[in-house]
């Protein structure tokens, strides 16, 4: 009787394993039948099919499903998709098992500016002078450079195009980092990640805004060395202003007014690299 209740047991329990089997491989149970995605300027098809490839990809199990199947799309896996899409800020996926519907939700990186990584060694392994250089080797430096756009929080997210002017908001970086990473240098900076430590970039973020309510009309930025942690702006119309990341620039812009007073074109640069303090110098 007790050998005849536990094959009654066993058999129970493989007809339910076939059964589910059934039901999650060949059934329509499980089945998509629609992918929505919010309006993004990101291409959705490729996004989706991006997704799919990557949630087919996590084991054998969800290749074997494939990325029809509900299952195999796993929200929590969203943050390790993630990483090889720097442009995406945050995504998000909701899934509706009775409708066998997935909702996609994409927040993409805004474009605050330009950030330009520049060589700083010449052909004698000689440290180039950002200021005191001749025309040609300013081009070939443009030439060289490698420019990435940045968002609100510092972070590089998809490289772009050489940018001259005071249209866009620009950060010149002479400090000798590579972007993207060189084989043989140790210093970079790779998509995705922040240009700056965070403590400094609060500061950043802060002096562009400042230059912004100062109407100077000036959007270019030029970092020469890290360990210095310092900013000058550059505008050929403009004497240079210069400042710490170290400390909060948000004194700078009663002092850029004072000065304004006396006339910019009198001035031949402005010191902001003290706390509290304004400095400059009578051309």
């Amino acid at each position: 009787m007790l050998k005849i209740k536990i094959y009654a047991g066993l058999a129970a329990f493989f007809v339910l394993l076939i059964g589910a089997g059934y039901l999650i491989i060949y059934s329509s149970f499980f089945r998509i039948t629609r992918i929505n995605i919010n309006n993004t300027q990101i291409d959705a098809d490729k996004t989706v099919e991006n997704l799919e490839s990557f949630f087919v990809g996590q084991s054998k199990i969800a290749e074997f499903l494939g990325p029809e199947n509900i299952l195999i799309w796993k929200p929590e896996k969203i943050s390790e998709f993630i990483k090889n899409y720097p442009q995406i800020a945050e995504l998000k996926i909701e899934k509706n098992y009775f409708g066998r519907e997935i909702k996609i939700s994409v927040l993409e990186r805004e474009r605050f500016g330009i950030w330009c990584f520049y060589s700083q060694i010449n052909a004698d392994d000689k440290q180039i002078d950002a200021d005191n250089i001749s025309e040609n080797l300013r081009s070939n430096l443009r030439e060289s450079a490698f420019c990435g756009w940045f968002d609100k929080k510092g972070v590089i997210f998809s490289e772009a195009l050489m940018a001259e002017g005071q249209l866009i908001n620009k950060v010149d970086d002479f400090s000798s980092r590579s972007f993207p990473p060189e084989a043989d240098q140790p210093l970079a900076v790779n998509l995705g990640e922040p240009a700056l430590e965070e403590k400094f970039l609060s500061n950043l973020f802060k002096i562009f805004e400042i230059l912004e309510k100062s109407d100077l009309k000036i959007k270019s930025l030029r970092l020469e060395n890290l360990e210095f942690q310092e900013v000058v702006t550059d505008s050929p119309l403009m004497p240079k202003i210069h400042f710490s990341l170290r400390i909060n620039p948000e004194f700078a812009l009663a002092a850029l007014e004072s000065i304004k007073k006396i006339g910019f074109e009198k001035i031949e640069y402005i010191d902001l690299r003290v706390e509290n303090r304004a400095y400059y110098k009578m051309k």
